[in-house]
């Protein structure tokens, strides 16, 4: 197990997704309304906004765009609100599944890890792994992201949430083993 805490990337890559995904809806004008609440610091009311008019538009949404919404979801601590949405949008997934509202299974140090999305092409997992609370009920919010290897080996590697960038990080290590295949 592998415990990923340096990101050359960091403090960035949201900045990049933001108006990529605001692009997604089909004006301008829609994607500055997203952009504006973001810049106003009302980023969940701007996931919010930008899920709702991808639903009401029917817009197809790419594997890709689909994780990392749902990856800002997380960030954002909306998962629980918007990610069955998120895993219903149209356009069909393809080699990066997404799922919602799975069981959770054991994990490390007594920990729960919520099985979240699956590159199809390599079977790499990420799970969101959440601690188990004093009155039953797993975390609101995402201890670390872990990524399992179907190595046989049992590799995995475990970004803690609170480290910059954690998600994204985790993001493209499930994808990495296919994307440099590509």
């Amino acid at each position: 197990m592998s415990d990923e805490k340096s990101g050359e990337k960091a403090g960035t890559y949201e900045d990049q997704v933001w108006p990529r995904l605001a692009g997604l809806l089909r004006t301008t004008e829609e994607a500055a309304a997203v952009l504006e609440c973001r810049e106003i610091a009302e980023q969940e009311a701007a996931l919010c906004l930008l899920v709702d008019r991808l639903f009401e538009l029917e817009l197809s949404v790419g594997d890709l765009a689909r994780a990392e919404l749902a990856a800002m979801a997380s960030l954002w601590s909306v998962w629980d609100t918007l990610g069955e949405d998120i895993v219903a949008l149209p356009g069909a997934q393809g080699t990066l599944r997404m799922f919602w509202n799975l069981e959770p299974v054991d994990g490390r140090d007594g920990m729960a890890l919520v099985p979240w999305m699956q590159c199809v092409g390599c079977g790499r997992i990420l799970a969101l792994e959440h601690r188990h609370e004093s009155w039953g009920a797993l975390s609101f919010s995402p201890v670390s992201y872990v990524v399992s290897v179907p190595d046989g080996e049992g590799t995995q590697y475990v970004y803690d949430a609170e480290g910059p960038d954690a998600v994204w990080r985790a993001l493209e290590r499930l994808t990495a083993t296919c994307r440099d295949a590509a």
